[in-house]
């Protein structure tokens, strides 16, 4: 009888452990310039456009400079361009049934419905799509459709039949301190047949930064204060008032 409740025990301290889910959340930080961050296999350098889709991008690019950016005019990247972003934090939040992130550049949100729990069905294409997840062990496999057309950046452009998938996983390492710090890494598969000849591979890494919390990211602010100038329209400063 002893022995059959160690086996009963041992199994069931077995299926648990395998359901546990490694934890994503907390506030992270791009690690793009950190030296003690993880190395992964760099992304693909040369988007393969077919020679349609690389006739129209090439015409495009041509009548195209800094100044023509869309994040200069508050035009969130969305995925895969925001596969962590530019210099600033994201917050991750995860519960049993999905993991939510807030990027404090754009102010960008994005659920990942984690399967086995209930979920809405898609209904729009998104600049973020629609994402479902399950684990594989430790990494976080995530599948994403229902992305919004995004042709008008000069960094690999999609169609709305585009698809992502992410493999999510959390690594360790010591610094030259002699400290451990977490990373999260993110290896991102595009596979878009309307636009490219082969799958298009996207990599990036997030370091763990608890200290490093969201701020209010002011852009659209800029371009109505732009308009109210080229109006001759002076909002009134009431930091004058007593």
């Amino acid at each position: 009888m002893i022995k059959q409740l160690c086996t009963l025990t041992f199994l069931y301290l077995l299926s648990t452990s395998a359901l546990a889910q490694v934890d994503f959340s907390g506030l992270w930080f791009p690690a793009s310039f950190d030296p003690n961050a993880p190395r992964l296999q760099p992304g693909t350098r040369e988007l393969p456009f077919n020679e349609t889709a690389q006739q129209m991008h090439d015409e495009y690019v041509s009548s195209f400079d800094v100044s023509d950016e869309p994040g200069g005019f508050c035009v969130k990247p969305g995925l895969p361009r925001s596969i962590w972003g530019a210099p600033f934090p994201v917050e991750i939040v995860q519960t049993d049934g999905f993991i939510n992130l807030l990027w404090e550049g754009y102010f960008q949100y994005r659920k990942i419905y984690l399967e086995g729990h209930p979920r809405p069905e898609p209904i729009l294409h998104t600049g973020m799509g629609y994402s479902v997840g399950h684990f594989e062990g430790d990494t976080l496999v995530i599948e994403t459709s229902y992305l919004r057309e995004f042709p008008y950046m000069r960094r690999v452009p999609n169609t709305d039949t585009a698809t992502i998938v992410e493999r999510w996983n959390i690594e360790s390492s010591t610094n030259d301190d002699g400290e451990e710090v977490k990373y999260l890494t993110n290896e991102m598969v595009l596979t878009d047949n309307k636009l490219y000849t082969e799958p298009v591979r996207i990599a990036g890494t997030l370091r763990y930064s608890p200290d490093t919390p969201i701020m209010e990211y002011s852009c659209s602010e800029q371009i109505y204060d732009q308009h109210l100038q080229d109006k001759g329209i002076q909002p009134p400063d009431f930091s004058t008032l007593d």
